[in-house]
């Protein structure tokens, strides 16, 4: 299954953790979502939401920036 990607290096929350949601939102069961954000607020408020739900989420820090790798549940 084809992993998709998400940017999110311009935003800021709150439309960071609103565009990662409806994104997920989106996610068919086993489905994966790469979110690449630079934010530390919408970095913790999304790990925070991810972990909260039926998704697994992966964390990789480089540098100034996050990449989060969200797949969801059954």
């Amino acid at each position: 299954m084809k992993v998709e990607c998400l940017d999110l290096r311009s935003y800021r929350c709150p439309m960071a953790l609103l565009l990662a949601k409806r994104r997920g939102a989106e996610l068919l069961n086993h489905q994966s979502l790469t979110i690449l954000s630079n934010d530390h607020a919408s970095i913790n408020d999304m790990i925070r939401y991810f972990n909260q739900n039926p998704y697994s989420i992966k964390v990789q820090y480089h540098d100034d920036e996050c990449t989060l790798l969200v797949t969801k549940k059954e």
